[in-house]
């Protein structure tokens, strides 16, 4: 009997911490709303949540989405003094020779997989211009931060606190494919999902969950997370159904199984392609990150023992 409450409470224990540190979230949050309410009639603005239902995104979500960040960053340091009894952080970022090289492959990954699709798109004629290129635009300065923030807000929550916490408690297999699911769900309110979105998503999950794994820290997912979505919008496309001022605008003329639709790449074959060469390029570099740091142990000499006193 004893047994078996255990293994209900080392089942349900992941869910009640993540439900709680959620839940401070939500509290703080509540709080800032307030506070800003009362404050400022500029944040008060800013918090509008009608805002997000639209396809079309403005500068306010930026704010919105920071705004949102500094109360979950509260939510966690709470969690560390309550729950864990150690720092977080610290673990997601901590100082790190790969840190660099970490934050620049996952930069150019992205860069490069959606340089790839629409030379391959424009190619193939399922792309054409609705307007000129626009290469100066106030709008364009608030993109950057805004996926910066976005990048950061969702690593931390699914990847840096439900990944590790589901892992300990069902192993990694489940633990990888439950903060994934979560991850999707956290999109239902996106406009013109479908099932192919949804689908993509998820994988998406599996994806950041492995370039996490694979190098033990933020600074990859967090790097490929946000070079993902900076550079799919600034090509034309739009980033899990929702438009954000870019560089190109673009109207889709393939056909939606392949380009996504009105949804973006992501609900297409070509995004879970995209995807898929994400995956071979994380693992790739994982091996060849675990690869040079083995290397650098061997090649370092030991140490040699300390002299012991003579009498």
């Amino acid at each position: 009997m004893a047994t078996k409450l255990f293994k209900i409470r080392r089942f349900f224990y992941p869910l009640w911490v993540i439900g709680v540190v959620y839940t401070f979230y939500l509290g703080i949050q509540t709080l800032f709303l307030f506070l800003g309410s009362l404050l400022s009639p500029l944040l008060k603005w800013a918090w509008k949540l009608e805002e997000l239902a639209t396809e079309v995104v403005r500068p306010n979500f930026f704010l919105h989405l920071f705004l949102g960040l500094i109360p979950f960053l509260f939510a966690i340091k709470l969690a560390e003094k309550v729950f864990f009894r150690q720092r977080l952080l610290p673990r997601f970022f901590p100082p790190s020779a790969w840190a660099r090289r970490d934050l620049f492959f996952g930069l150019a990954l992205g860069f490069s997989l959606f340089t790839l699709l629409f030379l391959v798109f424009f190619a193939l004629g399922w792309v054409r211009f609705a307007a000129p290129p626009v290469m100066v635009s106030r709008e364009l300065l608030w993109i950057a931060p805004t996926f910066l923030v976005a990048a950061l807000f969702e690593e931390l929550f699914f990847r840096g606190l439900q990944l590790p916490v589901f892992t300990v408690h069902w192993g990694l297999s489940p633990a990888i494919a439950f903060s994934s699911f979560l991850f999707s769900l956290a999109h239902l309110n996106n406009p013109y999902l479908d099932f192919g979105g949804l689908f993509a998503i998820l994988i998406a999950g599996v994806l950041l969950a492995l370039a996490y794994l694979e190098t033990g820290t933020l600074y990859y997912p967090v790097a490929l997370h946000f070079s993902w979505n900076f550079w799919q919008n600034l090509f034309g496309f739009r980033v899990s159904g929702f438009a954000f001022p870019t560089l190109f605008q673009l109207e889709m003329t393939g056909p939606p199984l392949w380009t996504g639709g009105a949804f973006g790449p992501e609900a297409g074959l070509a995004g879970l392609i995209l995807l898929g060469l994400a995956t071979v390029a994380t693992l790739l570099y994982g091996g060849y990150r675990r690869h040079c740091l083995s290397r650098q142990l061997e090649l370092t000499p030991p140490t040699p023992p300390a002299p012991k006193d003579r009498p």
